[in-house]
């Protein structure tokens, strides 16, 4: 077969423009790609009351999509009717329209920022009640997991997690929910606590929205807990509302918020939890691990300081001005189908 000299300038010119898109996305993201193996995450958040789980989402598939995660299931620990949507208008955005959506059947159901919006997006679902119960896809999913490979990233309360740990044999697994955990759950990165202690009898959000189940998941869980609670400070999404593309259902979130809190960029604490899930301590964060978190039923917890435990948390490294130039460049790094869509028509030969 004869290739025509126009038909080589089209290839040459995808392969040239991917190449720069790649190492244009790596200087962005504040990492270099790299050839470190995907990272299997499922995202659970209680996405609703706050932004910063929109955003976070939005990272994880940016980060999916430059082949540093794989993205096995986006679960709601909340579940208001909206919340589940919220997600399935955010996955297929990013192009993963049939990804897993699980809904807790159990957990708090607060919303506000997300009924306004979600209307005006792509999506399947139209409540959460048409998503399937969250803890059975849980044990779906990670049945089918080779041993010790997932993490799980809770930005939100712990409902599901507990929900999880009280699982009984099925239809997926004869293992119960503990040991399913311990089998498949490589690390659980946690957003939530206040470190290394919270006020006395005043427990930080996501642990005090469900204060028995973050009881249960700090003393009961099998295996490596990651808390995460850094990101107050770090303040994003300025530029996503100002830059991002009008067919982006997140700025649309987040502009929400904005105007319903006169503020013009919010605290960044679930994007964290996410970088850290994918990118580990890097040059962003170190680790606390000399100890362990104990907490109470009320939300509350504090660090015990002893020999190294299963349970760490994280403290900045790098300088959170930066940190947060790293996020908000992740927030606005192109969707795969627009970079591919950016490929200029060639001249006629």
């Amino acid at each position: 077969m004869t290739i025509r000299p126009r038909y080589l300038w089209l290839i040459s010119r995808v392969v040239v423009v991917g190449l720069v898109g790649i190492l244009l996305t790596g200087c962005r993201s504040g990492g270099p790609l790299d050839s470190r193996q995907a990272v299997p995450i499922i995202f659970d958040t209680d996405i609703g009351t706050d932004v910063d789980d929109a955003g976070a989402l939005a990272i994880l598939h940016i980060l999916a999509d430059r082949g540093e995660a794989k993205i096995l299931a986006t679960m709601s620990a909340n579940q208001n009717r909206w919340c589940a949507p919220a997600i399935d208008v955010i996955n297929t955005y990013y192009g993963r329209e049939d990804m897993p959506i699980g809904s807790s059947k159990t957990g708090p159901n607060p919303e506000e920022w997300y009924h306004d919006s979600v209307p005006d997006y792509p999506h399947d679902l139209t409540t959460s009640d048409d998503a399937p119960d969250a803890v059975a896809l849980y044990r779906k999913i990670l049945a089918a997991q080779p041993d010790q490979s997932v993490t799980i990233v809770v930005v939100g309360w712990l409902t599901n997690m507990a929900d999880l740990l009280n699982s009984k044999p099925d239809q997926y697994s004869p293992l119960t929910g503990r040991q399913m955990v311990k089998a498949k759950v490589k690390e659980l990165v946690s957003m939530g606590g206040r470190w290394p202690n919270s006020p006395k009898n005043e427990g930080e959000y996501n642990f005090h929205m469900d204060g028995v189940a973050a009881h249960k998941v700090i003393s009961d869980w099998p295996g490596k807990i990651m808390f995460t609670g850094l990101g107050k400070d770090v303040m994003t999404g300025a530029r996503l509302v100002a830059q991002g593309p009008k067919d982006n259902p997140v700025p649309a979130f987040y502009r929400n918020f904005f105007k319903g809190h006169k503020v013009s960029e919010r605290s960044s604490w679930d994007l964290i939890a996410v970088l850290y899930a994918v990118r580990g301590l890097s040059d962003y964060f170190t680790a606390i691990s000399e100890g362990k978190c104990v907490g109470q039923k009320d939300g509350s917890n504090q660090w015990i300081p002893g020999p190294p435990s299963k349970h760490a948390y994280l403290v900045y490294k790098m300088p959170q001005t930066e940190l947060a130039a790293v996020i908000e460049d992740l927030l606005l790094t192109e969707t795969q189908s627009q970079s591919a869509g950016s490929v200029e028509a060639g001249p006629r030969l």
